[in-house]
């Protein structure tokens, strides 16, 4: 990685995109409190708390995923943080707890505080997504492969797919092969998300920290299947995408706690943890048959296979996002 000296400090250009995402969060969330939707103080007591509550948590998330490589560098190697080797959903683990401080020591709720750095973060999503070239990541299929009619990889072939060999479009990998940016996707879904969050009025506090959790979720089941970098892997699984059931199931049932007793449905919990089995279930089903591994799934092809997942992710966002919406019904005034 290329770094900047300045004298004895050194900066990577990877870690200052991350720094100006973060900072672009603060303020954010800052100009909030100055109208007066948080109380004073609110903000400078969730950067400090969230800052190294992020940063341990990342840590310890990608070293529980990577456990036999830290034991068998030492502990030396955990608590070597200039090393690298970070896992975001355990960022974002951090900076929901810094959250909760922080409203509690304002005196404010955890919701209301969510939902104002709900809505930036997919502006740090965005710049640290667009910044993984920097560090030779963010790369998906050979385009070239993809889309020869020889490898029948894809249903849609392209006999000269030269005009895609081009940054972010395509991204050259170690082997200086052209490849898909998939970095570029995903840094297009988290500016979606911080458009959809920023123009979207909710009633009650935590709707948009909810949003942004079945959102984001929903966009790296599809998004990172596509990668072939360096990604974090459980065997074969990639992390990213396998934890996407979880936080699925997490958005799902605060949002039915959230619904009144009274106003409950059996059908609520059928869209809700029906909808987010089925759509992963599904995906799950598309990632073999991209292997080949399931035989009466052989003759589809990727781009296929895809297409499936994404329609699969879209109808596990809208069962989620109805709940949702139904939970933050019950609130007061739009904010």
């Amino acid at each position: 990685m290329n770094a900047i000296r300045l004298g004895p400090v050194v900066l990577y250009p990877y870690g200052l995109c991350l720094a100006a995402g973060a900072a672009v969060c603060l303020l954010w969330m800052h100009a909030r409190e100055k109208k007066g939707l948080l109380p004073f103080g609110t903000v400078s007591r969730f950067a400090v708390w969230s800052i190294p509550l992020a940063v341990l948590f990342a840590r310890l998330g990608h070293f529980l995923v990577c456990l036999n490589w830290y034991l068998a560098k030492g502990p030396a190697a955990v608590l070597d943080f200039t090393a690298g080797g970070y896992m975001l959903y355990g960022a974002m683990a951090g900076v929901a707890l810094a959250g909760w401080i922080a409203a509690k020591r304002s005196g404010c709720p955890a919701g209301a505080v969510l939902d104002a750095a709900a809505v930036p973060a997919g502006l740090l999503v965005f710049a640290g997504r667009m910044a993984e070239p920097l560090v030779g990541l963010g790369y998906g299929h050979d385009i070239e492969e993809w889309f020869d009619p020889w490898m029948e990889k894809a249903f849609l072939t392209w006999e000269d797919p030269s005009p895609l060999y081009r940054f972010p479009f395509g991204l050259q990998n170690y082997y200086q092969v052209w490849c898909f940016g998939v970095f570029f996707l995903e840094a297009l879904a988290a500016l979606a998300i911080f458009v959809i969050l920023a123009t979207r009025k909710t009633r009650r506090p935590g709707t948009k920290a909810l949003f942004f959790l079945v959102l984001y979720a929903g966009t790296q089941a599809v998004l990172e299947s596509m990668r072939y970098d360096a990604v974090l892997r459980w065997g074969f699984v990639k992390v990213n995408q396998l934890l996407a059931l979880p936080v699925f199931l997490l958005a799902v049932t605060v949002a039915l706690r959230r619904i009144p007793r009274e106003s409950r449905t059996a059908a609520d919990f059928v869209l809700g943890y029906g909808g987010t089995l089925l759509g992963c279930g599904v995906i799950m089903a598309m990632e073999f048959a991209l292997e080949q591994k399931i035989g009466f799934l052989s003759w589809m092809r990727m781009d296929l296979c895809y297409l499936v997942m994404a329609l699969a992710a879209v109808g596990m966002i809208l069962c989620a996002v109805r709940l949702i919406r139904k939970s933050d019904a019950v609130g007061g005034n739009p904010v």
